[in-house]
């Protein structure tokens, strides 16, 4: 059956001009995207295509998926995150332009093995002067620093006229989900092309910026609602949520419009600790899946504001479950590290591809022999079944020294042969089973989705901390928000009366969040006691 657009989907979809979208979670942002890729691609030749970019390479291989599974035609359209845009199609392509020299590049993280291009860290809003003969200086070393990749694509763009025609006939509209999460450079950089004459669209939600601590706010979302050259709409029906659920959580900003009959949030009291709470979630949870059909325990999930309740949570659950658990492999900021945590997340995700892979590494269209030798020699992992796939550390060697040939990295090649021969460390990569209750951080759950939803860690001192700014609040109100949001049929904000300290090493007392107190949540919730001796018996 083909879906309909509401009314306010088809006033965004019918609009050919620039405009903001704020979307709140759950009111068909991606359908509308893709809808509205659908209309740009209509008239285009084959030669030219549309911008499509996410934050997350799992995003933006969802929308580009959407779209496939739509049925069109991308032609040559751009579908990735803001780095990869900067270096496939701004840098690597027309540094030359700026530098006179043209060179294979090698992409680094930062400035650690080049301290002779450390300054280029401190540039801001123009690059001139001793910056600036430092960055084609490096540009013609063939060394590309991701952590500023944003700037010496402006810089290219700013000064190469054969770039920015490139950029305006090849690409006719330019579409940025997420747009809370932008930072200024990535701000800077849409509006120039839009100024180029690129159509714009930038899709977010206030609400769900809640990665402060990376310098991220939604200050440039805001900005766009006021800029005359964007139109601004809402999408404000939430498809997803439980009504009362989305009313709950608007209620947190003030901005429900109702109160419904049937309330699926519990604020739910027990006595005891972070234990207590799991036997209370192993006794229910039959019941809980029952009264909302829910089919598996993977569509259920923990979510908890620290690792630390991560792994509290893990030891006491006696009910399966998959904890997303921290290696050491994820703490190793090497090249070759994050190239392996690619790669074993890709060999049990059914959604990625090694082409997939291959393409956050090199351009099909500038290096396409490297692109297919590097999709070919990841194809041989994913192609292993899964007890081969634990001797395949040469392989992994083999791909590591491939696409970073000059890091090779005997610390991660050493982390990574630990979890290849470590069952429960393996798993970390994989999915949780159909009979497992998924357990992260409310950060790690970020876009996904879940049936019921068990918010951890409510407590005064802990959502929000102790004298925290006011930004810092919002923070924290925003990350509630999401944790809230990710729930489908049934949230359970989870309180007891002790909570462990880390500091302390004991159980202390615990009081309810401030945020239970906000104006207007009680009523849109249902109050309960998981009593200790019912659970017991």
């Amino acid at each position: 059956m083909i879906k309909e657009p509401t009314e306010e989907q088809r006033k965004i979809i019918d609009d050919t001009g620039n405009i903001v979208v704020t979307a709140r979670p759950g009111s068909g942002k991606t359908y509308t995207v893709v809808e509205k890729i659908a209309r740009a691609l209509e008239d285009l030749y084959d030669y030219q295509g549309i911008i499509a970019i996410s934050f997350t390479n799992k995003a933006s291989d969802e929308l580009k998926s959407r779209c496939r599974r739509k049925g069109l035609q991308v032609k040559s359209s751009f579908f990735g995150t803001i780095d990869k845009f900067y270096i496939s199609q701004i840098i690597i392509p027309f540094a030359s332009h700026v530098t006179g020299k043209t060179v294979d590049f090698k992409i680094e993280e930062n400035f650690k093995n080049h301290e002779q291009y450390s300054e280029l860290a401190k540039i801001d809003d123009h690059v001139s002067g001793r910056n600036e003969s430092m960055l084609i200086s490096s540009l013609r070393d063939g060394l590309i620093f991701l952590n500023i990749s944003g700037e010496t694509a402006m810089y290219i763009l700013q000064h190469s006229a054969e770039c920015a025609r490139y950029l305006k006939a090849r690409y006719k509209n330019i579409f940025i989900d997420e747009y809370q999460d932008c930072g200024k450079i990535e701000h800077e950089i849409f509006l120039q092309l839009v100024k180029m004459g690129i159509t714009g669209m930038a899709v977010g939600d206030v609400n769900q910026a809640i990665y402060g601590f990376n310098n991220r706010f939604p200050k440039y979302l805001i900005s766009l609602m006021s800029n005359s050259s964007f139109k601004h709409y809402e999408l404000t029906i939430n498809h997803r949520c439980h009504e009362s659920i989305s009313e709950y959580s608007l209620c947190l900003y003030g901005a429900s419009s109702r109160i419904t009959d049937e309330k699926r949030v519990y604020m739910v009291n027990v006595e005891g600790g972070e234990k207590e709470i799991a036997n209370g979630i192993d006794y229910y949870l039959d019941g809980i899946k029952n009264k909302y059909s829910i089919l598996q325990n993977c569509h259920c999930a923990i979510l908890c504001r620290s690792n630390m309740t991560v792994n509290l949570m893990d030891r006491y659950i006696k009910t399966p479950h998959k904890k997303f658990d921290t290696t050491k492999l994820d703490k190793d900021q090497s090249d070759w590290a994050r190239l392996f945590i690619e790669l074993l997340r890709g060999r049990f995700d059914p959604e990625v591809s090694a082409a997939d892979i291959a393409d956050e590494f090199y351009s099909y269209e500038y290096e396409e022999r490297k692109y297919q030798l590097a999709m070919e020699q990841i194809q041989v992992l994913f192609d292993c079944n899964i007890n081969d796939f634990k001797q395949m550390q040469r392989q992994f060697h083999d791909i590591g020294e491939f696409i970073y040939p000059k890091s090779e990295n005997n610390k991660a090649l050493n982390e990574l042969s630990e979890i290849l021969s470590d069952e429960e460390q393996l798993s970390t990569y994989m999915p949780a089973k159909e009979n497992e209750i998924n357990i992260m951080t409310i950060h790690k759950a970020k876009g996904l989705e879940f049936n019921a939803v068990f918010q951890m860690d409510m407590y005064r001192h802990i959502f929000p901390f102790e004298n925290c700014s006011d930004e810092d609040y919002h923070q924290m109100l925003n990350l509630h928000y999401v944790a809230v949001t990710r729930a489908i049929d049934v949230c359970y904000l989870m309180n007891g009366t002790k909570r462990y300290n880390k500091k302390q090493n004991k159980l202390v007392s615990a009081d309810p969040s401030p945020f239970y107190d906000l104006p207007g949540l009680e009523e849109r919730r249902n109050n309960v006691y998981w009593k200790l001796d019912e659970i017991s018996k």
